[in-house]
């Protein structure tokens, strides 16, 4: 008789054992996907800031051309600064970080949106067909938070927009 109560008592523990260690294990595993969903979205939103500041500088540069763009006499055509800030754009968007990162997140609806436009309307129409959407990157922008990492994104992104705006493919 007391073997099988031992039986018992050992079946009686494994049984409780599995019950503790299933519920454990419920609750390390979505604390570990918490983790790992914060680490995303905390890296979507670097990304989010990167992408900002690089469509607010290609934004700051196209301006800058537009006023310096003299009819006719001009060194440059209009052609060529509608031209240049649509292939800027258009790279940003095609890169496979943007698709993965932005299309589809519901967060980050409004942006592939405004960032679609800009790259659909021409530049010189920017102020006149969408100037919301302007005025959207530039308010973006300025929630980006001061830090060198922001410093450091401004002088590359105007180091590339420099070279590449008026480079023939």
């Amino acid at each position: 008789m007391g073997i099988i109560w031992a039986i018992l008592a050992i079946l009686l523990v494994a049984v409780l054992a599995w019950i503790i260690w299933k519920v454990v294990k419920g609750k390390v595993q979505k604390r570990k996907l918490q983790k790992i969903e914060q680490k995303k979205q905390i890296e979507d939103r670097k990304k989010f800031y990167e992408y900002v500041i690089t469509i607010n500088q290609i934004i700051l540069y196209t301006e800058k051309e537009l006023e310096k763009f003299v009819v006719s006499i001009g060194e440059t055509k209009m052609r060529e600064i509608r031209d240049g800030s649509k292939k800027l754009i258009k790279k940003l968007i095609e890169r496979d970080d943007f698709a993965s990162t932005f299309v589809n997140n519901e967060q980050y609806t409004s942006f592939v949106e405004q960032t679609e436009l800009l790259c659909v309307t021409n530049a010189n129409l920017w102020d006149k067909k969408i100037p919301e959407t302007i005025a959207y990157f530039k308010d973006q922008f300025k929630t980006v938070p001061e830090s060198d990492r922001k410093e450091e994104c401004i002088v590359l992104s105007n180091e590339s927009i420099e070279r590449q705006f008026y480079e023939k493919n």
